[in-house]
């Protein structure tokens, strides 16, 4: 599998064989090689270790702090009162599963400089980056509108308007839409659609 030029907005952007996507330079394209080995320039030993031990503490902190926001939200009744809340930890869900799922393959994949998991889980785990951070923005957007709505639109009227209903079609929506635009057209394959080979 050789290295792709992709042309984002006008933007040369790389994308090498091991799953990966940064600026176009020479260096990385003159470095570009197959899946399966390492490119000479990597970290050494005693970086791979301090950089590995800082990512996996990053790595539990978000973990940890995810978590104690749901368990906060879901043992406290009078949080449980607050409808904002509900995004919240739908957010703080999101949040955990990119902690869980996506952060420690790419942590791997940045210390090893290689991707060892294959094409398909390559895939997978793209995937799941995709939907779990475009489910993230739009729990964002979702609280956004629904404090705008309630402090400026409408307050007297927000607790009749923003019904149970309501907030799980929204976040039902936070969940399906970003499903629609992060597997189906990466397994698809429609993501490598005007992909020029180098």
């Amino acid at each position: 599998m050789g290295c792709v030029l992709v042309w984002v907005g006008g933007l040369s952007v790389w994308v090498g064989p091991v799953c990966s996507v940064g600026p176009l330079n020479v260096e990385q394209l003159a470095s570009c090689i197959r899946v399966g080995q390492s490119s000479k320039e990597g970290f050494g030993s005693v970086k791979k270790v301090v950089l590995l031990t800082f990512l996996s503490v990053v790595i539990l902190m978000a973990i940890l702090g995810n978590l104690l926001v749901m368990v906060a939200v879901c043992r406290d009744r009078q949080l449980r009162k607050i409808k904002t809340n509900y995004f919240i930890v739908s957010l703080a869900f999101a949040d955990l599963l990119v902690s869980v799922l996506v952060m420690p393959f790419g942590a791997i994949e940045l210390v090893q400089d290689i991707w060892i998991y294959g094409e398909m889980f390559c895939l997978v785990r793209t995937s799941l980056d995709v939907l779990l951070t475009t489910a993230s923005i739009f729990h964002l957007c979702c609280i956004s509108l629904d404090r705008y709505y309630a402090i400026c639109c409408q307050p007297l009227v927000y607790r009749s308007k923003m019904t149970p209903v309501r907030i799980a079609l929204m976040l039902g929506g936070c969940w399906a839409i970003p499903m629609f635009i992060s597997f189906l057209p990466i397994m698809q394959g429609w993501n490598n659609i005007g992909i020029v080979d180098v």
